[in-house]
């Protein structure tokens, strides 16, 4: 027969273990919560993983079609015989004109993309490319939107598929007209020397610096590929 000490004991433990049973329950579903969290950072950590691994590769074949366009331009300088001395006159809205792109001036302060220049006596001056042909230059806003690019054909080329591009060339001259050495930019060359001693020279016999034939062209490049990939390359050669 249970003592009246025992009556009393057992329902309290019954109690405790209880409650006991209830605090376990409480502490795994925080555990579960956790571990749910987790599972989706993991997720999110993953997927911006892709997304910034897919948009580097696409990044890179627009910048690879660029280095196309820009061979392309360069095909045309050395090919086309076109006079390096004047610019080109086509308009955006004339589908009929040849727009080849060329200007035999470096148009100063030139923005490329609508967001280099910040200060306001650039902004107000700046020369703008209409790449969407246009004649607004929307992505860019108010300004000088003269600059007519030109269309390069893609196709055939390898590059993927829905992928334009168009180029700008730049004769690195202060105006159009005939190359000199006061407003355009040219290569420098040494001239003769004499003999140099223990590693010094004096003024007649060091190399001189003179102008060597050609000029500076600046071509620059956009390309829109996948997903609206937009890369922007410049380039320099001399011709």
């Amino acid at each position: 027969m249970d003592s009246p000490m025992h009556a009393l004991i057992a329902p309290r433990l019954w109690r405790m273990r209880q409650s006991q049973r209830g605090a376990s329950l409480l502490f795994a579903l925080i555990t579960l919560v956790a571990l749910m969290l987790a599972a989706v950072a993991l997720v999110r950590s993953v997927n911006s993983g892709s997304m910034i691994l897919g948009n580097i590769g696409f990044q890179q074949d627009a910048t690879a079609s660029a280095e196309l366009a820009t061979r392309a331009a360069i095909s045309w300088l050395t090919t086309s015989g076109a006079d390096l001395t004047v610019s080109s006159t086509a308009t955006a809205g004339s589908a009929a004109v040849d727009r080849t792109g060329f200007y035999a001036n470096a148009k100063d302060p030139l923005d490329a993309t609508g967001q280099q220049l910040t200060s306001a006596a650039d902004v107000a001056t700046r020369q703008l490319v209409d790449w969407d042909l246009d004649g607004k230059c929307a992505y860019a806003g108010a300004g000088l939107c003269t600059i007519i690019p030109h269309d390069v054909d893609m196709s055939g080329t390898g590059a993927s598929a829905g992928t334009t591009a168009k180029y700008v060339i730049l004769r690195l001259c202060k105006a159009d007209g005939a190359m000199s050495s006061d407003s355009c930019s040219q290569p420098l060359t040494g001239g003769s020397s004499g003999g140099v001693a223990r590693g010094a020279c004096s003024v007649r016999d060091c190399d001189r610096l003179g102008t060597a034939s050609g000029q500076y062209f600046r071509i620059v490049v956009r390309v829109q590929g996948a997903r609206g990939t937009t890369s922007v390359t410049e380039t320099i050669v001399q011709y």
